[in-house]
């Protein structure tokens, strides 16, 4: 996880008192810091412990998740084998029933054995019907589960992460903070190489959140 483009936010925030500098007041010339988000990304200290933890609780969360999945796998797939089974037997059931009617009354005549089959050939069809309707339903269940699962997971990653960047730019914010006004500062910004907001003058803060931040 970088803090760099967490960090846009501080400048931006900061920046709120740059109409002043830009409008260049007579009375008194603002006074302009700036940090390099890359650099305070790869050494920072806390910062970079924040990334740690936060790696290893996605990656224990992403664990757990995936357990998760699991485990409601191997129930999908014992309630297909159940609702299988079931099926099977009231197959089973429906062609024992029939063939005892048939003992009990055999067909007297080919007209008779016709109609029989013809009642037969429409029992299986009715009971095919049923349970291709039957696995169906279980397989859409099934599938709203299993997206239903992935996104609880997908928040709860995004909101772990979302709760780690927070931690990051707190920090950082915290840090530029109490910087500025050691240093009287008017207006902080990031000058990383993604975002260059100072081109000439200003004052560093680099090293100064560097060893804050250690």
């Amino acid at each position: 996880m970088k803090l760099g483009r967490l960090t846009r936010g501080v400048g931006a925030a900061l920046l709120l008192a740059a109409p002043l500098w830009l409008a260049g007041c007579s009375e008194k010339q603002t006074v302009v810091g700036y940090y390099n988000a890359d650099r305070i990304d790869r050494e920072a200290g806390q910062i970079k412990a924040l990334q740690d933890e936060a790696t290893a609780k996605l990656k224990e969360k992403q664990t757990e998740l995936e357990a998760k999945m699991k485990e409601k796998q191997a129930a999908l797939e014992e309630n297909f084998k159940k609702k299988q089974d079931e099926i099977a037997a009231k197959f089973q059931a429906k062609e024992d029933e029939f063939n005892q009617k048939v003992q009990a009354n055999p067909p007297k005549s080919q007209e008779e054995a016709d109609q029989l089959q013809a009642e037969a050939n429409e029992l299986g069809q009715s009971l095919q019907k049923e349970a291709e309707e039957d696995m169906q339903k279980l397989q859409q269940e099934a599938a709203a589960e299993a997206q239903r699962i992935q996104q609880e997971a997908r928040l709860q990653m995004q909101g772990l992460q979302a709760q780690y960047q927070t931690r990051m730019t707190q920090k950082l914010d915290v840090a530029v903070d109490e910087i500025a006004k050691a240093k009287k500062l008017d207006v902080v910004l990031d000058n990383s190489s993604f975002q260059k907001s100072v081109l000439y003058g200003g004052v560093d803060i680099t090293e100064d959140l560097l060893e804050k931040l250690k």
